[in-house]
């Protein structure tokens, strides 16, 4: 190891880059690996955020002499989502919705936020909780209550600091008695946080004037549930509406989680993609410890037949080779560890994460690449006769 490290020394420049190259390659690898297990648990606390085993079921588009238009119908209503949960073996819930985008006021300020009205299974379902006061109840859905709760963005936005829970706001110029304060979910596609929910009949009657819904949430028992979930939504569903079998379904059903799981599956993809460019960063930096290691071989001949003249052996020669090359590759890999760990640290931040698995793989991949680039250096080195080496200027 000693001979190694000072081997470094009769091709500095090179030795140098050769470095650099492996280290290079390993921090892209360990930084794409980082950036991965971040990502996977942000998704991952999405996830658990909007709640497992959720179907979103949504209106179909109209249809104007066979061809699809932008508008979607208004055909789904509570009576459907009460006879999904009673119809269906393995849905156990059904949250009715309807929500639009309204003007929300307190005082001085305002906001454009989305209002949805909803049940109170709504909490359970998406896993809601409230960080202060309390969800609205099945009797203030029957008094078609004018009570609310804020999300943490709308809260931020008009009350700042202040508590609004007992305070009042007016949506649409009708006044909400502010009932509850979720807690913050972080964004997400759907912008879960700015919203402002309200008992579903009060959307209806007393703000929308309608009476159909724009989304129905089933959550099912378990994941091996979804085939048989989606036939009972679809069987049900369509003898609710009365469509004859030629006819397209004219209901959309979609996982809850499938952006973020999209999301996810290509982030895993591009990660392999840059995992492959920093493997071939390291390949050049084989073939930099090749090069190193075959000058190395050169400028140290006489020494070579020095060592063979006192005593060694063919196989100590390749093992000196051997060892000098593979600390070439370590010190590059732990070069590029710890760039791996500050770079991230500095661009990411947030709590250092030690993917030790990979850190592992990054260390052997550089005593691999140490030991494929020095054994033809090692193996000529060896293979050199005694008295020319002895000769050699």
């Amino acid at each position: 190891m000693r001979l190694g490290l000072q081997s470094l020394r009769y091709s500095p420049l090179r030795s140098a880059l050769t470095l650099i190259g492996i280290a290079v390659g390993i921090a892209a690898v360990l930084y794409v690996v980082i950036l991965g297990e971040i990502t996977k648990k942000s998704i991952n606390e999405r996830l658990a955020a909007l709640g497992s085993n959720v179907l979103m079921i949504r209106p179909g588009a109209s249809h104007f002499h066979g061809v699809r238009t932008a508008v979607n119908v208004e055909n789904l209503t509570w009576d459907d989502a009460r006879d999904i949960a009673a119809n269906s073996r393995v849905i156990t819930t059904t949250v009715p919705t309807y929500s639009g985008s309204n003007v929300i006021e307190f005082e001085d300020k305002n906001t454009n936020s989305r209002v949805t009205g909803t049940t109170p299974a709504y909490a359970s379902i998406n896993n809601t909780k409230a960080a202060e006061g309390r969800f609205f109840s099945d009797l203030e859905i029957m008094q078609r209550a004018r009570v609310c709760l804020l999300g943490a963005t709308v809260h931020q936005e008009l009350f700042g600091e202040e508590t609004s829970v007992g305070k009042s706001i007016y949506v649409n110029s009708k006044r909400f008695e502010v009932i509850g304060l979720l807690e913050a979910k972080g964004e997400s596609w759907s912008s879960p946080d700015d919203q402002v929910f309200i008992p579903l009949t009060t959307a209806q009657e007393r703000l929308y004037g309608v009476d159909h819904l724009n989304l129905i949430l089933a959550q099912y028992n378990s994941p091996g549930d979804f085939e048989e979930a989606l036939f009972d939504i679809e069987t049900i569903l369509r003898g609710n509406h009365r469509l004859r079998p030629d006819q397209d379904n004219d209901f959309r059903v979609r996982r809850q989680d499938f952006f973020l799981s999209t999301i996810q599956e290509t982030n895993i993809e591009l990660a392999n993609f840059v995992i492959i460019i920093a493997l071939v960063s390291l390949i050049v930096g084989g073939i930099g410890i090749a090069n190193v290691m075959l000058v190395s071989v050169t400028q140290r001949t006489r020494e070579i037949g020095v060592r063979r003249a006192v005593g060694a052996n063919r196989m100590m020669i390749i093992t000196q080779f051997l060892i000098e090359a593979m600390v070439l590759g370590i010190a590059g890999g732990a070069l590029g560890i710890l760039g791996g760990m500050v770079f991230n640290k500095i661009i990411i931040g947030g709590e250092l994460i030690m993917p030790w698995v990979w850190i592992g793989y990054s260390l052997l991949i550089c005593v691999g690449i140490g030991l494929a680039a020095g054994l033809y250096p090692a193996l000529r080195a060896a293979h050199i006769g005694v008295i020319e080496a002895l000769r050699y200027e």
